[in-house]
């Protein structure tokens, strides 16, 4: 498995992942291509063979030096195997390249293996979100500061 930015051919099978992890609640065509074009945001795609198994969807702010996390997304046969683990890694690696001091997310408060994921990475539950995902939905808001003075950065050479 291979993680890379995804581009505009990548769009039928990130619709796919959208519609597989996230049914009626997926974020619709429109959105997940600006977050393949725009210069504020980026998709990383987890890539096996020739399928896209997993993705993140990430928004960066210069002015605040935030990297905010929108989406990960596994498909349901791929989980449990470190993927969401290695995207969010990437997400940070990226954030760091773009000097981001903070990097956050949403993810429903009964969502207990991406909480398990993000707390054992070093998020930290900042805020309860009532209803964020609709009546008696909430979500945990998370956070983790880095320290500008030990950013581990990797960069990776195609």
């Amino acid at each position: 498995m291979i993680i890379r930015q995804a581009n505009e051919s990548d769009m039928p099978s990130l619709m796919k992942l959208e519609e597989e992890c996230f049914g009626a609640e997926r974020f619709s065509a429109e959105i997940v291509r600006a977050f393949v074009e725009r210069d504020d945001t980026f998709v990383l795609a987890a890539v096996e063979g020739d399928d896209i198994i997993g993705s993140a969807m990430c928004i960066v702010s210069d002015l605040r030096r935030e990297g905010r996390i929108a989406s990960i997304a596994v498909v349901i046969a791929a989980r449990r195997k470190g993927i969401g683990s290695k995207l969010l890694k990437e997400c940070e690696n990226a954030f760091q390249i773009q000097a981001a001091l903070k990097f956050s997310l949403e993810v429903e408060a009964t969502n207990e293996p991406a909480i398990k994921l993000y707390s054992g990475n070093g998020y930290e539950v900042k805020a309860t979100l009532q209803d964020f995902y609709g009546p008696g939905r909430n979500a945990y808001y998370m956070e983790k500061n880095v320290d500008p003075t030990k950013r581990e950065i990797k960069v990776h050479s195609a």
